[in-house]
């Protein structure tokens, strides 16, 4: 079943960015990841969650690969740059939307 991983990310130092975007995603697609989406603005529409600069959304074969991608040890060094230079929050959840719903 699909898994997806939400994203929030605020930077306040970009220095690292460039580099991440490069390297990273060699990684997450070694776990079967995808990013499908990157947001510029976000706006909330309802409710009173903290607004981030942006959203990014990613599907994987399941929440275990997203976990083992969060966990290899090729990613460790990205991951201690992206939380020394932003504010992140993710979010991971599996689709348990059946074929005949909508």
């Amino acid at each position: 079943m699909t898994a997806y991983m939400v994203v929030t990310l605020d930077v306040h130092d970009p220095s690292w960015v460039k580099d991440y975007m490069t390297a990273v995603p060699d990684i997450y697609e070694t776990y079967g990841g995808k990013r499908i989406a990157s947001s510029g603005p976000v706006s909330v529409v309802e409710g009173d969650a903290p607004t981030p600069k942006t959203m990014i959304l990613f599907t994987f074969p399941t929440e275990k690969a997203i976990h083992d991608f969060l966990a290899d040890p090729a990613y460790a060094p990205w991951k201690e740059q992206r939380l020394k230079g932003a504010s992140t929050t993710i979010w991971t959840f599996e689709n348990k939307l059946r074929p005949d719903q909508r």
